[in-house]
């Protein structure tokens, strides 16, 4: 793979092999994909170069927090500013400048309602050139959390899919209970001082080995591999990968605000999830109660997933489009506000 050259088919394995298992060694990689354990170390060291990130992140959700998606338009002139300062706080998420260059798109998580209402009636609408902003609580993630883009793109044979699935990947979302039985839903998992100190180790690099995990932490190796088995195996600590998608060929992302019939929410959100292009699915409240993030190779396949995919599903009664011009904020970790 040179500077100019696009992954080849060898690298979208390994972007695979990473996505199911973001801590998989070499040696494990290499034996599923038939190749010597330094091919994987080199290529893993230029994609490293080439963009990728490997980061652990607390799963918001299952620590029992709410997930918002802000959409915020901002005066033109104001924006970039806006994007950067939200994208210094720790609480934000993806952040991204939508097409016409004045509305922003932000990922964020409260703990509280005293949390919900500082963000949303306090801090954001007394920033200065901000005209208005629109705030979607997310209550049902269908895809993207965790995400498995890469997955998607068929790099791996079903067996050695399987063969680098880790014992505790997380089991698909179950059906949605009847009202009746909310009361069996999934408890929330609370960190302790040492599996927050263990986090923000992850947060630097997810693949961090255990003796520098041990040394963030002050805790021992033993003590570390059990804490981040356990974090792991209930789903409260995901080990995410980023790589751009335009170095995959991927240049047109775009995020659909769609309208859906009520009762086909699950239906819809389901079909969605399914299709190669669908980076995120989400049921949210607002007048767009179905919001997606779609990657297409350019804009001809955005328009034909749009026409062929999207057109065809008869319960969307609206769907508009908005292209993203830049991303501010993806995995890397920033730094405080």
């Amino acid at each position: 793979m040179t500077d100019n050259s696009t992954p080849d088919r060898l690298d979208r394995q390994l972007l695979h092999a990473l996505q199911l298992d973001g801590r998989a060694q070499f040696r494990r990689m290499a034996t599923v994909l038939d190749v010597s354990e330094h091919t994987v170390a080199r290529r893993y060291r230029r994609l490293r170069e080439k963009g990728l990130h490997i980061i652990g992140e607390p799963d918001a959700e299952r620590l029992g927090r709410t997930r918002w998606l802000l959409r915020l338009r901002c005066a033109p002139d104001a924006v970039l500013p806006i994007a950067e300062a939200l994208a210094r706080r720790p609480d934000t998420g993806y952040i991204s400048l939508a097409s016409g260059g004045t509305e922003l798109h932000c990922t964020i998580h409260t703990g509280s309602a005293e949390e919900d209402e500082e963000v949303l009636l306090r801090a954001l609408p007394r920033t200065p050139r901000i005209i208005s902003f629109d705030a979607h609580c997310f209550l049902r993630t269908f895809c993207g959390n965790p995400p498995h883009w890469y997955t998607k793109l068929g790099a791996l044979s079903a067996e050695q899919h399987s063969a680098l699935q880790p014992p505790y990947a997380p089991a698909p979302a179950p059906p949605v209970p009847p009202l009746a039985a909310l009361g069996t839903v999934q408890q929330t998992v609370e960190l302790d001082e040492a599996d927050h100190a263990l986090v923000d180790v992850l947060a630097r690099d997810g693949r961090a080995g255990l003796p520098e995990l041990a040394a963030g932490t002050d805790l021992s190796p033993s003590s570390v591999r059990r804490r981040l088995e356990r974090l792991r195996q209930t789903g409260a600590v995901r080990v995410n990968v980023d790589f751009p998608p335009n170095r995959l060929g991927y240049r047109k992302r775009a995020m659909l605000w769609l309208r859906v019939a009520p009762g086909a929410l699950q239906r819809v959100g389901e079909t969605l999830s399914a299709h190669p292009q669908t980076d995120l699915v989400a049921a949210t409240t607002g007048p767009s109660n179905l919001i997606a993030t779609v990657i297409c190779r350019n804009a001809t396949e955005l328009y034909l997933y749009l026409t062929h995919h999207v057109g065809a599903l008869p319960d969307i009664q609206s769907v508009e489009t908005a292209p993203v011009i830049r991303e501010v904020k993806r995995l890397i970790p920033r730094g405080p506000a």
